[in-house]
């Protein structure tokens, strides 16, 4: 095994495996990860009507309680986005998909 494309510095075992996780995982990571701070980006009036469901291919899925709630999401869509730009440190979330619906409970 050739030495090419090492480095030769060594680094710490977390700094390896984030790394590593980054690599082969980053961007469904990331994409976890805005999922899970949209309470925080969005505030607490917002979360606790509206629920990140999912995410794929940068596209973010909400559901809302009614037609009311998807109209005034759908007019802050572009602010959304930009509070979870902040919130992650970098463009994961492209488009914000908003669904009326309940969301289901978990077991």
């Amino acid at each position: 095994m050739s030495a090419r494309g090492r480095s030769r510095k060594f680094k710490r075992v977390g700094e390896a495996a984030e790394g590593f996780l980054d690599s082969r995982f980053g961007n469904a990571l990331a994409e976890f990860e805005a999922v899970k701070v949209w309470p925080e980006a969005v505030g607490p009036s917002i979360a606790s009507r509206c629920v990140a469901i999912g995410i794929k291919s940068g596209i973010l899925w909400v559901l809302v309680p009614n037609h009311v709630w998807l109209t005034e999401m759908t007019a802050l869509k572009r602010k959304l986005i930009e509070n979870l730009k902040i919130k992650l440190g970098r463009t994961v979330v492209k488009d914000i998909k908003f669904k009326v619906g309940v969301p289901k409970r978990s077991r």
